[in-house]
């Protein structure tokens, strides 16, 4: 047998949305503060060393821009635009390096490729421009000031000239870490998500072949079965058929022994009939199929509650005397499976009795109707042997008949009850209501 790997256990859905909800909130909170710092890098922001109305407005619309950090993953594009806006004006790309990074995983080939292009044109434009700038307009420079807590003072924000270099290089190195992060993070993330999918598909490819397999396998067991089926007892029956036929025209003279000659005849053609029927299904599969929606083909010997007459004149002409009392409605509404069930079932009720209880009389009641359902009755007295005090049946056979019908019984939700009763030996079996199907033509 082969061994799959267990899939890993699925995040809950719920636990997904709040991880997501508060590492948003996280990045939100740490990007207002980013841009806020980066926001000293624009003159027009202050006047005199101190936030203007601009620069307030400015900050006041950081707190709108950074709520798109919430979709970032369902659409980037969203925070893409806003931070490629903030990178242009005043050198802010976390927003962008973020949504650069999600794009890369989760949008198409191009579209990933166009936005890590464009998202680093900007962030290099950005640091290009940050280091060209003066000293105190570069948001790395609050690391050298010499009072990090006056930086509203005017001559606290200019970093000593030792530090211009520094300064310049932490502006690169911050600009080479973001852009590693967001580009080869995320295409090491697309490339473990791609390679997710590829095994998911060769997952079920692998699955979908062994299927496959067994299927041929059971298909080359149920012909190997049908072969032997029709080459074991096909020839005996139609030695059977033939010497039956001989019989009863060499018993002109003696009107019983032809009777009973021709429906010897008669049942060994039909049981051929049915042979070839029973191969055809055990080739095609369809004996285990007990679905009403299926509709089997119908076997040549018609094996349908409509054909339950015939079945028990033929049981009738070996001379056993069969009192019936059969009252079949909606037929036609009754599953086709189970239609064929309920003939199989009386005819081996009807075989049993005949092989256990030869010569005794047979009592069959059968009623059928969609509201009611399939009613079943086979009773015949058990016989007396000379050796016994009590009466019982006969010994001759294995049971596997009335094995059938309980598994018959049960593959349609019925009930049977098989056993003796006082001195009869009853075969009782009832099926609930079955569905109004419409005629099918």
């Amino acid at each position: 047998m082969s061994e799959h790997p267990v899939p890993p256990p699925t995040i809950p859905r719920g636990v997904r949305i709040a991880g997501s909800l508060l590492v948003g909130l996280i990045v939100y909170l740490f990007g207002i503060l980013t841009s806020s710092m980066a926001l000293t890098a624009n003159s027009w922001a202050f006047a005199e060393g101190e936030l203007n109305d601009t620069g307030l407005v400015a900050v006041l619309l950081l707190f709108l821009v950074w709520a798109l950090v919430f979709i970032r993953r369902r659409w980037p594009w969203g925070p893409f635009i806003a931070g490629a806006l903030l990178t242009a004006a005043w050198g802010d790309a976390l927003l962008l390096l973020i949504a650069v990074f999600h794009l890369v995983i989760r949008a198409p080939r191009r579209q990933a490729i166009t936005a890590s292009a464009v998202g680093t044109g900007l962030v290099v434009f950005a640091t290009v421009r940050m280091c060209l700038a003066p000293p105190e307009y570069n948001p790395f420079s609050i690391f050298f000031l010499p009072d990090p807590a006056q930086v509203s003072g005017i001559e606290a924000t200019i970093p000593p000239d030792d530090s211009h270099l520094a300064i310049r290089i932490i502006t690169v190195a911050a600009c080479l870490i973001g852009l590693g992060a967001a580009l080869g993070v995320g295409a090491l993330l697309r490339r473990t998500k791609r390679m997710r999918a590829v095994e998911s598909v060769a997952q079920r490819e692998a699955l979908r072949n062994e299927s496959l397999t067994a299927e041929i396998a059971r298909q080359s067991e149920r012909e190997l079965l049908a072969r032997e089926l029709h080459d074991t007892l096909s020839h005996r029956l139609s030695v059977i058929s033939l010497h039956s036929g001989a019989l009863e025209v060499g018993a002109q003279t003696d009107p019983e022994v032809a009777s009973t000659a021709s429906a010897l005849r008669q049942e060994a053609r039909a049981s051929l009939a049915d042979l070839r029927h029973l191969v055809g299904d055990v080739r095609e599969g369809n004996l285990s199929d007990p679905r009403p929606q299926q509709e089997p083909s119908a076997p040549p010997s018609r094996a349908t509650m409509t054909a339950l007459p015939q079945l028990i004149a033929s049981v009738q002409s070996t001379g056993t005397h069969v009192r019936p009392l059969i009252i079949i409605q909606d037929v036609e509404s009754c599953p086709p499976a189970l239609d064929r069930t309920v003939y199989r079932i009386v005819q081996e009720a009807l075989t049993n009795a005949m092989k256990h209880a030869p010569g005794s009389p047979v009592t069959v009641d059968i009623a059928v109707s969609a509201a009611g359902g399939v009613q079943i009755s086979v009773t015949n007295p058990l016989i007396r042997t000379p050796d016994a005090l009590e009466p019982q049946l006969a010994s001759t056979g294995s049971g596997a008949g009335l094995v059938g019908i309980r598994e018959r019984t049960e593959m349609f939700g019925g009930e049977a009850s098989i056993g003796v009763r006082g001195k009869e030996f009853h075969v009782v079996v009832s099926f609930p209501p079955f569905p109004p199907f419409p005629p099918q033509t």
